[in-house]
């Protein structure tokens, strides 16, 4: 009995610990990402004028954005050949905080996330069974530029996902 008690306290310790630690933001550097990029065909580009680049990988073909979508702050569009993954880039004209409540208010969960020493607000939106994963970052206009992977519940995409986001770093 003194085992079980000890074994069931012992769950609750780690358990509390493990709530402790999703607090914390987590941390995504470029660097544990780099050896598996070297096997993807692409490149790295400039992100408008955020300031930042990314790593593009070659089956990602930069779209056309009509002016009815350039008019809702989308400035770039990436496609693979057979349209079944995008990503996108979004100017919001509300500062990073408005835009975390909005999201918030709506259900999303949002949660700080560290990518190359930059701060981003991250949240996940589900719709028809697909996953779109948003990283959310303020300008020094106190609007926000928004990325958005979909579908980053499907492989290859996912992987490839997660070498993007990784990727996102100060452009030189």
């Amino acid at each position: 009995m003194k085992k079980l008690f000890a074994a069931l306290l012992s769950l609750c310790l780690m358990l509390t610990a493990c709530a402790a630690l999703a607090d914390e933001p987590s941390n995504v550097n470029w660097s544990d990402f780099e050896a598996k990029a070297a096997n993807v065909e692409g490149q790295f580009a400039t992100v408008g004028d955020t300031g930042l680049k990314m790593f593009i990988p070659a089956q990602f073909k930069d779209t056309p954005i009509n002016e009815e979508t350039l008019k809702t702050g989308t400035f770039m569009v990436l496609r693979t050949e057979d349209g079944k993954a995008v990503v996108t880039a979004q100017l919001v004209p509300k500062d990073v905080e408005s835009f975390k409540a909005a999201m918030q208010q709506q259900g999303h969960s949002i949660w700080e996330t560290i990518v190359n020493n930059i701060h981003f607000a991250q949240f996940s939106v589900e719709a028809n069974g697909t996953t779109t994963v948003g990283f959310a970052l303020p300008t020094e206009s106190g609007k926000t530029v928004v990325f958005g992977f979909a579908p980053a519940n499907q492989e290859p995409y996912t992987d490839l996902f997660k070498m993007m986001v990784a990727s996102l770093q100060v452009a030189n």
